[in-house]
């Protein structure tokens, strides 16, 4: 008879859902922060202990699963409308179903080299259970990018007149729509907004764009800077973000704003002859 260790359940659980909640953050391109995945992922885990421990009741155990997705759908995603936060969800399910997969796989795999499984195993188990979670990242990981690879088609859909105001200073520019913009702010998995340097210069300082002297810069706008990691013919680079005080989309006069991360492209993006490159999935809810 094989025995549940409640502690080890957990952190299997917790692991899972860290990954699934962050890939299907960056699959779905939703913002949310460091403190709502850890939340969340806690959450999952702890309704999964629960659940595992309820009476073997199928239609109590599927109620309870149910409310514990709806609660993560809720509290995950930051600052986006019903429409996003069904794509999470949905999202989700599909990785977490992947991560329930792999986790599948390797605990056979461990069961045949391993001779004992992480759950069933006493004392010493630690070194057998750090190398499950790690294969658990690494193939996660691996998958993950496939599925970004296969779904990221670039494709243009248009442009849009947007207004960024940084310190006072705003700028009015078109932005090229980009469907295969799929950067992300990895403090808070916000859409990113690519902007030549030459327009960066009218509303942002010098040692800002270059980051050239940022001691020298006020303590609240340091706190605003961002690194941006893209990748662009399979080579990464590391754009400066910054997060402005307002970007906003302009149409037939009225004015919506839109929450995105603005990153200075210092090498000269051609962007289809426009100023800036917009994720049209910062787009998905604007009703302007």
């Amino acid at each position: 008879m094989k025995t549940l260790y409640i502690d080890v359940y957990f952190l299997i659980n917790f692991t899972v859902d860290v990954l699934a909640i962050y890939f299907s953050a960056i699959f779905s391109k939703i913002p949310t922060t460091s403190k709502r995945l850890i939340f969340t992922a806690l959450l999952g885990a702890l309704i999964a202990v629960i659940t595992v421990l309820l009476p073997e009741i199928p239609i109590l155990k599927m109620m309870f699963s149910t409310v514990g997705l709806l609660l993560i759908t809720f509290f995950t995603p930051k600052n986006v409308g019903l429409k996003r936060k069904i794509k999470f969800m949905l999202s989700f399910l599909i990785f977490e179903a992947l991560m329930g997969g792999i986790v599948s796989l390797i605990w056979n795999i461990l069961d045949k080299t391993v001779h004992k499984g992480v759950i069933d195993s006493g004392g010493g188990s630690v070194n057998r259970k750090m190398l499950f979670f790690s294969l658990i990242v690494l193939l996660c990981i691996g998958v993950f990018k496939m599925i970004v690879s296969f779904f990221s088609n670039i494709e243009s859909e248009g442009s849009v007149e947007i207004e960024i105001d940084f310190l006072g200073k705003k700028q009015r520019i078109q932005a090229f729509i980009d469907s295969g913009n799929l950067a992300v702010d990895p403090m808070d998995m916000r859409p990113v907004l690519l902007l030549k340097k030459e327009k960066a210069k009218y509303i942002l300082p010098e040692n800002i764009i270059e980051l050239s002297d940022p001691d020298a810069l006020n303590r609240d706008i340091r706190k605003r800077i961002r690194l941006i990691p893209i990748t662009r013919g399979g080579v990464t680079h590391v754009l400066t973000g910054i997060k402005a005080d307002s970007v906003k989309i302009i149409k037939n006069g009225n004015a919506e704003e839109l929450f995105v991360t603005v990153a200075i492209d210092k090498e000269g993006g051609t962007y289809g002859g426009y100023s800036a490159l917009m994720p049209s999935a910062a787009l998905d809810n604007v009703t302007v």
